[in-house]
């Protein structure tokens, strides 16, 4: 069964597999109070959701990488593949590893919820752009048959987008300025990354199944 399966997959992660809680239950956390500390409740809550979106996004591919990387890049793989089909990792084990994601990162935003109101879209976007680097790794992991050069590309992206500031930055991130969403803000740019992630998926769905 694919949720076994799924199973197992976090299990022989090992240690790998606690990097995200890592990052969702005490980095973040111990983060977010420095800057209570600093600057009050309310005045910090940009700033923090502005150091959120460096972190979330980008670490939602975690667990995809390194799951891949023993179906990508494990010795065997092919033979693996020839020999059972179902040793091929499945659309519906990606978005399963990637519900759990969220999962945690729900949990998150609800201790955040406790302290500050209105961060519902706050969370929509964060999960819509988990979903996106999501998407793009379970592309380029299939285009490139490498974990580490796709994990590599999205990371340099990402560090691109958030940390230049050019025409080009503008363009082609997916992450916010630092201002509070509002409603119109959601159904447009986080609806255009929803549409691209979802194409995105499809091709990663399609390339899976002619793997090998």
């Amino acid at each position: 069964m694919d949720i076994r399966l799924i199973y197992y997959d976090f299990k022989n992660l090992k240690t790998y597999f606690y990097v995200p809680i890592f990052i969702i239950y005490l980095f973040i956390p111990v983060l977010s109070i420095g800057m209570v500390k600093m600057y009050g409740v309310e005045n910090s809550k940009i700033m923090i959701f502005k150091e959120v979106e460096k972190f979330i996004p980008i670490i939602s591919m975690w667990w995809t990488t390194f799951i891949f990387r023993e179906y990508i890049e494990g010795d065997g793989n092919e033979l693996l593949y020839c020999i059972n089909k179902t040793g091929k990792i499945k659309s519906f084990q990606i978005f399963i590893i990637f519900l759990c994601y969220v999962l945690h990162v729900g949990i998150l935003f609800l201790v955040g919820n406790i302290f500050w109101d209105n961060i519902l879209f706050e969370f929509i976007k964060t999960v819509v752009q988990c979903f996106f680097f999501t998407s793009a790794i379970y592309v380029l992991i299939y285009t490139l048959k490498s974990t580490t050069i796709s994990f590599m590309i999205l990371l340099i992206y990402a560090l691109f987008s958030l940390f230049i500031n050019s025409k080009i930055s503008q363009v082609i991130s997916i992450f916010g300025n630092g201002d509070i969403l509002i409603m119109n803000i959601i159904s447009t740019k986080s609806l255009k990354i929803l549409f691209v992630s979802t194409i995105l998926f499809i091709i990663g769905v399609y390339k899976n199944k002619v793997f090998y």
